[in-house]
């Protein structure tokens, strides 16, 4: 999958000390599916939608939790099932850095920044996401969750965005 700004996201991921890089979409890295679910449900009982309205739209939980495999908190319990479903969605730092330098808009380099740091060994996630979301509002409890520039908890060789 090639980054399309507001249509995926390119995440970092931190697992059993290995780094790889991510190209998806956005939705599944809202770790918690059980509190995004909610929320969502919230927001349609405000906008004066009926639990039918909801349910047609959005699906049971069941049904919801079948767009992310069947996992309702991504967490370092889960993360090994997850990113064997994702495998195919792994990109490498130089096949990004090759993208980064060949692209020839601002909106195709904008796109081509990650937008999260997800650590599951140290239960730590980062968002730099450029839009307003809330990511860091779903993640699993325990873990540290911030909005920052992360770049400095990327391994150098993998910062294929900076160093250009």
């Amino acid at each position: 999958m090639e980054p399309k700004y507001a249509e995926n996201i390119i995440v970092g991921v931190i697992f059993k000390k290995k780094f790889q890089w991510y190209v998806t979409d956005k939705n599944l890295w809202k770790m918690d599916y059980r509190r995004l679910y909610d929320d969502w449900h919230v927001t349609y009982q405000r906008r004066g939608k009926s639990e039918v309205e909801f349910v047609k739209e959005v699906g049971s939980f069941g049904e919801f939790l079948g767009t992310r495999f069947r996992i309702p908190v991504l967490d370092k319990d889960t993360a090994k099932q997850f990113l064997k479903e994702i495998s195919g969605d792994a990109m490498s730092g130089g096949e990004l850095a090759y993208l980064f330098t060949r692209a020839e808009s601002d909106e195709q380099r904008r796109a081509l920044v990650p937008s999260l740091l997800v650590d599951f060994d140290s239960k730590q996630f980062y968002s730099q996401y450029p839009e307003q979301d809330n990511f860091e509002q779903f993640v699993p409890a325990g873990w540290r969750a911030a909005r920052q520039d992360f770049t400095p908890f990327v391994p150098a060789a993998e910062r294929y965005w900076a160093e250009v």
